[in-house]
């Protein structure tokens, strides 16, 4: 099954979604970054990903306020293959966003298996 760059970015902005949601409603996130700035890293990593014969993709989502301003966000995104129980590829991206929703930073690499 050979998923459509389009499907994969609405898979992922739900994952996203799901995973940011959590963090913030769980105790010790009442700072984190708001779903705007995750979601604008997570379609910087789906524009330098490689997500071919992707079955599902999983971001881990952390995040920190910055000291300027804003928030730096850590995603560790994980592709599975297209029957979604073997990972393909992993990607490290650490994001640094400012509270007018720019991007400061954006460091993204492949990590090895």
């Amino acid at each position: 099954m050979k998923m459509s760059k389009k499907a994969v970015s609405v898979a992922i902005a739900v994952t996203g979604l799901v995973v940011s949601s959590g963090a913030i409603a769980m105790p010790g996130f009442s700072n984190g970054a708001p779903d705007s700035s995750i979601k604008l890293c997570i379609a910087q990593i789906a524009e330098q990903a490689d997500y071919d014969s992707a079955g599902r993709v999983r971001h881990v989502v952390d995040s920190k306020d910055r000291r300027v301003s804003g928030h730096t966000i850590m995603i560790d995104t994980i592709v599975f293959d297209a029957g979604g129980d073997q990972v393909i590829r992993e990607y490290q991206t650490v994001c640094a966003i400012s509270d007018n929703a720019e991007t400061k930073a954006f460091k993204f690499k492949e990590k090895s298996l």
